[in-house]
């Protein structure tokens, strides 16, 4: 069967244009009545094709969800991926960066991640309820580095939307006193579900030699906050991969096994 990817687009104020939504559907979506949990993703252009993503490779999405539902029994689910904008590490944090890298403009990114959050939650989601056949108690937020670190937060505002999220590569450097504070705040609940991967070898600067370092204490430290808050699901693992779809590819098919659990 070929992938069914829908394409939306509707209207963000951050850009003052529309974004483009890619919605994976179950293979059987128009044949069946069944409704379906969703997972909503950022940097949508790099989920499904390999010919849209960064680099040229996706996360290869469709092909492991096809397998784990088709030879393990894993119940389907809609995966609505959000693209990003050249307003990308603005979008994605809610704060300004304020960690120093001499080879990237980070001290002045950020601050529109509120903005994007509400997009998400006023505009994707009720969308996506009025036009497909989901579970509306059934959704999680997904992402991976800066799209992990927005995950977290929309979570952490708005727990009760959620049942929990993908935290693949974390990337709370970009501000992390304000991030953990922020979640240390919120009143997340102890029943949500949390997968957190890092590799050991990450980085994102090529003039700070133990960037990897600086990533695996970024988990820890979000691991741990979480675990202190009494959540009681949280699926940790430290791989030793770099940080890109490659390596995200590899673990989306442990995140997918471990959020059904909730899903059922």
């Amino acid at each position: 069967m070929m992938k069914k990817i829908v394409i939306e687009k509707l209207y963000i104020e951050t850009t003052k244009d529309e974004r483009m939504i890619r919605i994976l559907l179950p293979d059987d979506y128009h044949e069946s009545q069944k409704t379906y949990g969703v997972i909503y993703m950022h940097d949508g252009q790099n989920l499904f094709e390999d010919e849209t993503a960064y680099g040229g490779h996706s996360w290869g999405i469709y092909e492991a969800k096809k397998a784990l539902t088709e030879n393990e029994g894993y119940e389907d689910m809609i995966i609505v991926g959000i693209d990003n904008s050249s307003l990308r590490l603005d979008e994605y944090s809610p704060w300004k960066g304020k960690f120093p890298i001499s080879d990237r403009d980070i001290m002045h990114a950020g601050g529109l991640g509120d903005p994007y959050t509400q997009f998400i939650v006023n505009q994707v989601i009720p969308y996506i309820d009025s036009q497909y056949r989901t579970k509306h108690k059934v959704r999680y937020i997904a992402g991976s580095s800066m799209g992990a670190y927005i995950s977290q937060y929309i979570i952490s505002k708005y727990p009760d939307l959620f049942l929990g999220a993908g935290i693949f590569s974390l990337a709370s450097w970009f501000n992390e006193n304000d991030f953990l504070s922020y979640v240390k705040e919120s009143k997340l609940k102890s029943s949500h579900y949390f997968f957190i991967s890092i590799g050991r070898h990450e980085s994102s600067s090529e003039t700070i030699s133990d960037f990897n370092e600086i990533y695996l204490q970024n988990s820890r430290n979000l691991r741990d906050l979480l675990v202190s808050k009494n959540i009681k699901c949280i699926d940790y693992i430290e791989t030793d991969d770099v940080h890109n779809e490659l390596a995200w590819r590899k673990v989306f098919p442990r995140f997918y096994r471990f959020i059904n659990q909730k899903a059922k």
